[in-house]
């Protein structure tokens, strides 16, 4: 990481592609952020609208189909009042109802017990459709007493039409019906208004279960229907159908949200809810059916509802990412060339700073800023590199003349020995001859009465020749002086110093 951070930092075009890169980063974030936010929505709101006309197509389909199996009921109830007096008739109205309705399954006529006394206590019309024939037979005997049963009971008592839940079917004796029915049951009334038994359709549930299951807007979804008392009717898993109801699982684990779902349903009410189902969120479009009192509603996991917004988000991120990608290489090429003129300018300046003026700078034909840029550098380095060859010429100079002073100045303090040496010496080569005259002197002072002319004569020659050495030496002294005078005045200053002392 810090080598990655190390060659970012020492690189201007990959610092400034990456800039680039991610200021349009943020830019898509924001732009894909306000437009999944309303992509969600409009896909939300298309969900709801595509579940609830799939679920209100689903109800309106059933219960158009219900109601024509009421109205076909209703007709033929009239026809049956109407002949009670022929009950062989009755026979042919039961397999007339299944031939003119392929829907139904099943149609009963039946008696109460002994209303017929010339057929006995067991007196029921009875037609059956398998799918590929019409049967019909006289049902009812001690083994099926039908007298006992929800669908005959229930709509005499309450002296109506009613929608019997769905209920298993296991004859075992005449026709042999072993199936899942749901019966229309309406009271059979004599001209004096009573009750003499019941007229019953009957349509299976697998009906229900396939109208139902072809409502499927999305893969994972699925319809349940609901009882009255909440009891699964129609459930993907067959295993509840019947033994367990809405509620069942709540009271082990409170559910508020099934719970309010369920006594919605069985209130009759329509809506949606989201909940968690079997431990996955869902929207759950409940509605009911007409005159049943049951409740259908269609489960969608919100993964199906939001999957083509997951494509799409999975895709659109794939191919920002790329492009992203794309623009970084892109831009490091394009900001690497643009700034190609600056690299070889810091390259030319390395070179300046390792003290070779002289390297060729690379010209540009560019006209902007960078190429006035490069020819200012080129023009600067010229005159760098003319201002050091020059300050280079007069340091040369200056070591010459350098040179020539340190010679001049050893020359001049090797005379400064040698006259110093003289200067050391003439003392001594004088102080014979002075010694001599003034020896001579005190002798011709002493012996100037008593001496003879010649004496004198001879003391006086001596004293002249000693005087003439000095004079010699002195004539040395004054010639080393003037050479001396044509030395720097420096080195005179110092030689009058010396001489001084």
């Amino acid at each position: 990481m810090k080598k990655f951070i190390t060659a970012l930092r020492s690189s201007l075009s990959a610092r400034l592609s990456l800039e680039v890169v991610l200021f349009v980063a943020f830019i898509f974030v924001g732009a894909f952020t306000i437009m999944f936010t309303e992509t969600r929505d409009v896909i939300k709101q298309e969900a709801w609208g595509k579940a609830t006309q799939t679920l209100d197509g689903t109800v309106t389909h059933i219960n158009n189909t219900l109601q024509r199996v009421e109205v076909a009921s209703d007709n033929m109830l009239r026809v049956i009042e109407q002949n009670l007096d022929k009950p062989d008739s009755m026979f042919s109205f039961s397999r007339q109802v299944l031939v003119n309705n392929t829907e139904l399954t099943g149609c009963s006529i039946s008696f109460d017990p002994f209303y017929y006394k010339e057929k006995g206590r067991y007196f029921s019309a009875f037609s059956y459709n398998d799918g590929d024939s019409i049967q019909t037979e006289q049902e009812g005997t001690d083994n099926y007493q039908y007298h006992c049963m929800d669908w005959y009971l229930i709509p005499k008592l309450l002296d109506r039409p009613y929608w019997i839940e769905p209920f298993m079917e296991n004859a075992t004796e005449g026709i042999v019906v072993k199936d899942i029915f749901s019966s229309y049951s309406r009271p059979i009334h004599d001209a004096k208004g009573n009750s003499v038994g019941t007229f019953s359709v009957d349509i299976r549930l697998s009906w229900f279960t396939k109208t139902i299951a072809e409502a499927k807007p999305y893969p994972h979804s699925f319809c349940v229907m609901l009882g009255k008392g909440g009891s699964y009717l129609v459930h993907p898993d067959t295993t509840k159908l019947f033994y367990e109801t809405i509620f069942t699982r709540t009271l082990d684990k409170p559910d508020s949200m099934k719970t309010a779902l369920g006594t919605a349903m069985l209130a009759g009410e329509s809506g949606q809810k989201v909940l968690e189902y079997d431990g996955e969120t869902c929207y759950v479009f409940y509605r009911p059916f007409k005159n049943t009192g049951w409740s259908v509603a269609i489960v969608i996991p919100e993964d199906d509802i939001f999957a083509p917004y997951q494509r799409l988000k999975s895709t659109t991120l794939w191919i920002s990412s790329a492009g992203l990608l794309l623009l970084l290489f892109f831009s490091l090429f394009t900001i690497r060339n643009g700034l190609k003129p600056l690299q070889q300018l810091a390259e030319t300046t390395r070179h300046i700073a390792q003290g070779n003026f002289s390297v060729t700078v690379a010209k540009s034909q560019r006209i902007d800023e960078i190429g006035q840029l490069q020819r200012s550098f080129t023009k600067m380095q010229q005159s760098l590199d003319n201002y050091v060859n020059e300050l280079r010429s007069e340091t040369n100079t200056l070591e010459n003349r350098n040179k020539e002073l340190q010679e001049a100045y050893e020359h001049t303090k090797e005379e400064e020995r040698m006259k110093t040496a003289v200067l050391h010496k003439m003392p001594d080569k004088m102080a014979i001859p002075v010694a001599e005259i003034s020896k001579a002197a005190n002798q011709v002072c002493d012996q100037l009465l008593n001496e003879k002319a010649p004496d004198i004569r001879e003391v006086t020659e001596n004293m002249q020749d000693h005087a003439n050495q000095i004079t010699i030496l002195l004539d040395e002294m004054i010639r080393a002086a003037q050479e001396e005078s044509q030395v720097p005045d420096t080195n005179k200053t110092k030689e009058g110093k010396e001489l001084n002392v």
